[in-house]
C-alpha cells in the first residue's frame, strides 16, 4: 500500500478537501474542514484528500502525518 508522508506544513499545503481548502484536520476515521464547517449546506467531515500535485484521491487510511 502507497503511503503519503506529510511531515511539514509545506507539504500538508499539497493536499486539500474536496472543496479545495488546506485547512483540513485528520480525524479517527476521516478528515475535517475547518473552512467547510463555516459554509452552510457543506459537510466539513470527509474521507479522501485530494493531491494538488497530481490531482488523486487519497484515503485517510494511506496518509501518514508526522508532526
Amino acid at each position: 500500500m502507497d503511503t503519503h508522508d506529510i511531515d511539514t506544513q509545506m507539504v500538508k499545503w499539497r493536499y486539500t478537501c474536496p472543496n479545495g481548502h488546506t485547512s483540513w484536520e485528520p480525524t479517527n476515521s476521516h478528515f475535517w474542514c475547518h473552512q467547510c464547517s463555516r459554509l452552510s449546506n457543506i459537510d466539513a467531515a470527509f474521507w479522501n484528500l485530494r493531491d494538488r500535485k497530481t490531482g488523486n484521491e487519497i484515503s485517510r487510511e494511506k496518509v501518514v502525518l508526522d508532526k
